[in-house]
């Protein structure tokens, strides 16, 4: 395994520790299905495509919006502000693992089940509550604000698993956090805090189980959004229907953390919040690194695998011949012949899509791009 790198970061970074809040927007966007179609009401927590509505109101039109990055039909869905809510899933909180699945399903969690199907012997669980991307703030934001949650979720679902062995991670560099948590941790004998390096992919499974000394086959990983969403639908047999969100960059007056409701047009939240410095400008969505790019805010909704909006000045990194200096593949955390696969535009089924590559390139070559997101399948590392 190689060694982890500390990203620089742009001294012109800054951010608040509060959250701001945005839960009133004129209209939201959900992907289409075939069950509604233009003046259907639709009450708030009606499930769409697996998503809930996060408000109440009538099917206005039909039109393409960005979706996680694809560019779909969608429900626009008028803000009635009533509130009018489908009843709340009334039920007995689950006493094991099996009733745990069941109750889960009710709210279509599909994806917390299958991340908890997929391990078969479990003996550690851990909330990891870092953010890879420098720009981002979501992950100790969300910890110093709900740890009592947090940690109230971690200590029932290891009761549910009877299971001993449960881990709060966060960076050394927390401290806010980091004394929050550990004035209650007292009470908790199973959870124990864990204090990470400040090093880039130190929350990916591999690397955080080697630093925790833990087995990753035998642990269950999550993010504090997906222990929130659990904290909701075990203790208040809701839906959770918003999202917090990390709008920053070196092109902003000033950084948020915004908490908002899922299918809210970005640009609605950078209208009333934002102020941008110049008007020539890159947008990236989810992380400079691990993220992608999108040219203007207009069609671009919060989805529920949005967590960062990262506005910067606009540098034009002009590309050069290739130094064949190798540094592409001595930083590459799984091993690509990076250059191989870019010059031969190959595809690489390993390729974690970190954009270490592209981070260490002196010739500023898309190397992530092309690796990522190449036609062919890498035949000979």
């Amino acid at each position: 395994m190689k060694k982890l790198i500390k990203l620089l970061k742009d001294k012109e970074l800054n951010y608040l520790n509060q959250i701001n809040d945005f839960i009133d927007p004129t209209c939201i966007y959900l992907p289409k299905d075939n069950n509604y179609q233009v003046n259907d009401y639709i009450y708030k927590n009606t499930f769409i495509n697996n998503i809930p509505s996060s408000i109440s109101g009538k099917i206005a039109k039909i039109e393409k919006r960005k979706f996680n990055n694809e560019d779909i039909f969608c429900y626009q869905i008028i803000n009635d502000f009533k509130e009018n809510a489908k009843n709340k899933i009334r039920k007995k909180s689950p006493k094991n693992k099996e009733e745990l699945m069941n109750y889960l399903d009710l709210f279509h969690l599909t994806e917390i089940i299958n991340k908890i199907n997929e391990k078969g012997n479990l003996n550690n669980i851990v909330v990891c509550a870092v953010d890879e991307e420098c720009y981002s703030f979501n992950e100790f934001i969300s910890l110093s604000n709900y740890y009592n949650e947090i940690i109230t979720t971690l200590n029932h679902l290891l009761e549910i698993c009877v299971i001993n062995n449960g881990f709060i991670a966060t960076k050394n560099t927390d401290s806010g956090s980091i004394k929050k948590v550990k004035s209650i941790l007292g009470t908790y004998p199973n959870i124990k805090m864990k204090l990470l390096p400040d090093l880039y992919l130190i929350s990916y499974e591999e690397y955080l189980c080697s630093y925790l000394n833990i087995k990753k086959e035998e642990t269950l990983i999550f993010n504090t959004n997906e222990i929130l969403i659990l904290y909701n639908a075990l203790f208040k047999n809701r839906v959770l229907n918003e999202k917090i969100i990390t709008i920053s960059g070196n092109n902003i007056a000033k950084s948020l953390i915004i908490k908002t409701r899922i299918g809210t047009p970005l640009k609605e939240i950078i209208d009333k919040f934002i102020e941008i410095k110049d008007n020539n400008y890159n947008i990236f969505i989810n992380g400079i690194y691990v993220g992608y790019q999108v040219t203007s805010f207009s069609d671009v909704i919060i989805s529920p695998s949005i967590h960062t909006i990262i506005i910067n000045k606009l540098v034009i990194e002009e590309e050069t011949e290739c130094l064949n200096c190798g540094a592409c593949f001595k930083i590459c955390p799984v091993n690509i012949n990076v250059k191989k696969c870019y010059f031969e535009k190959m595809l690489s089924k390993k390729c974690l899509g970190c954009g270490l590559c592209n981070y260490i390139c002196p010739a500023n070559l898309k190397l992530k791009e092309v690796i990522k997101d190449g036609a062919y399948e890498e035949k000979n590392n």
